[in-house]
């Protein structure tokens, strides 16, 4: 998936070799690429497809991405972008320089970029952030996000210069977000995906929920009670996302497989009991994701629905664990949990 919450998953798709490269126009293919909306996989009310795989307690701790002969960013370059008059306020200050110590050290970090060479890529770099303050908005579609990142392109004001940059758009607290039916009142805290420059290019970006309960109610992943925290996790996620599938979005818009990058569309989806998990429609559901989503799906499906297992520290900041091929595990590093 591009987004990350509660659960979530992809159907089967058509598998292109690697060293294919897909074209603006790509030819016709056996079937399109539609991901699965995590909304609708029933975790509450699975049924039985057949028989389990084993008796007993099953390993659901599994995963495998395929390359699919899109993009990987070799070399990405961070560029946070913090939306809103709270960003210019004390407490948002705090907020942000935090916020930008842990992206300069997401893109060196030996551990999570260790992981990205895993997958053709590599440690990058930071621009320096930016502030937005006038924009007022306080429920964001997808929409509303490309939007706004369009208009800055068309205005010269995101230096597309450099064709891995990565905008990470950063809401301010109690602004939702929504793609499609999912929303952050219902436990979506970001996506990743891009909109296209004048010359035809790309421009990537992801946007996160500034996550946090407030009189009880939940805005976002509450992963750690801090907000910070929730949203260098979640930027952690939406980041390697883009490093290893940075033209899902293409992907989506076209329904052409070929522009996925990492993707894995095989893995059979099940709980500890051996059940299939099954979309809206009754149907076993095959392949877990993205990079960031094998994790998420199966401490969800082990029933860790506060995704306590999912994150960690490195050099002191909160990151989300990413699935590792090699060790077929989710790990914060190569070698580690």
């Amino acid at each position: 998936m591009s987004r990350v919450q509660s659960a979530g998953a992809a159907t089967p798709i058509h598998i292109s070799g690697p060293d294919q490269e897909p074209s603006a126009a790509a030819p016709a293919h056996s079937r399109r690429f539609e991901p699965v909306d995590p909304d609708r996989i029933e975790f509450d009310d699975l049924q039985p497809a057949g028989a389990p795989g084993r008796a007993g307690i099953t390993d659901v701790e599994t995963g495998h991405l395929t390359f699919h002969g899109g993009k990987v960013l070799r070399s990405p370059d961070v560029v946070p972008v913090y939306v809103g008059a709270y960003w210019e306020t004390l407490d948002g200050q705090r907020d942000r320089a935090r916020n930008d110590a842990a992206m300069a050290a997401l893109v060196k970090d030996p551990g999570q970029t260790g992981i990205w060479k895993e997958y053709g890529g590599g440690p990058g770099t930071t621009t320096p952030s930016r502030v937005i303050a006038t924009v007022t908005h306080r429920d964001f579609s997808k929409e509303d996000v490309e939007r706004l990142v369009e208009a800055h392109v068309r205005a010269g004001t995101f230096d597309v210069s450099d064709p891995e940059r990565v905008f990470t758009i950063v809401l301010p607290p109690g602004a939702t977000l929504r793609d499609g039916e999912a929303s952050s009142t219902a436990g979506l805290g970001g996506f990743h995906g891009n909109v296209t420059a004048r010359d035809g290019h790309p421009v990537y970006y992801a946007v996160v929920v500034y996550s946090q309960r407030t009189g009880g109610k939940l805005n976002g992943i509450d992963f750690t009670g801090n907000p910070v925290d929730n949203i260098t996790i979640t930027e952690s996620h939406e980041i390697t996302e883009a490093v290893t599938d940075p033209d899902v979005g293409l992907a989506i818009r076209t329904g052409d497989p070929r522009y996925l990058g990492w993707y894995d569309d095989t893995t059979p989806v099940r709980r500890r009991d051996g059940t299939a998990v099954l979309d809206g429609l009754g149907r076993p559901v095959r392949g877990k994701g993205e990079i960031g989503d094998i994790p998420v799906l199966n401490a969800e499906l082990e029933g860790d629905s506060a995704l306590e297992s999912v994150w960690g520290r490195r050099g002191g900041f909160a990151f989300q664990t990413e699935w590792s091929n090699e060790d077929g595990k989710a790990e914060l590093g190569p070698g580690e949990r």
